[in-house]
């Protein structure tokens, strides 16, 4: 049976309010209180903890639900902007639209492969000197 998530202490509190006006945890956690000098390292550990990842998760769900935004608004005003741009002669504008519009389609997957040529096995060649080591 999974463990039950704490309630968020007073500072935990502060800091998800802290973290939402920027995303940096490093600034938030110097604004909820934490000590500056270990500001980075509370920042990342709060953010690991399941607790505070639920209640930033919450906020963010609740102001794009206020704000009435959706993936499909972001898609259909970024398209609308591309093609705006374009009959402008702004294509770089119209090209950065498109992008990211492909971006989250998954158009432009980055593959990287991790194997020798043509997909078989890495070739190592150890030479005599280093064999001597």
């Amino acid at each position: 049976m999974p463990k039950p998530i704490a309630p968020l202490t007073d500072k935990q509190a502060r800091f998800v309010a802290e973290y939402l006006v920027d995303l940096s945890a490093t600034q938030a956690a110097i604004r909820a209180g934490y000590s500056a000098r270990s500001a980075t390292k509370q920042g990342f550990e709060n953010l690991q903890k399941p607790e505070i990842r639920r209640a930033i998760n919450a906020a963010k769900r609740r102001v794009a639900a206020k704000l009435e935004i959706s993936a499909e608004r972001v898609l259909q005003r970024l398209s609308k902007l591309s093609e705006k741009a374009e009959k402008a002669g702004q294509f770089n504008a119209a090209v950065t639209a498109e992008t990211r519009i492909g971006q989250h389609l998954k158009l432009f997957t980055e593959k990287h492969e991790h194997g020798g040529i043509g997909g078989g096995p890495v070739q190592f060649q150890i030479t005599e000197s280093e064999a001597d080591h």
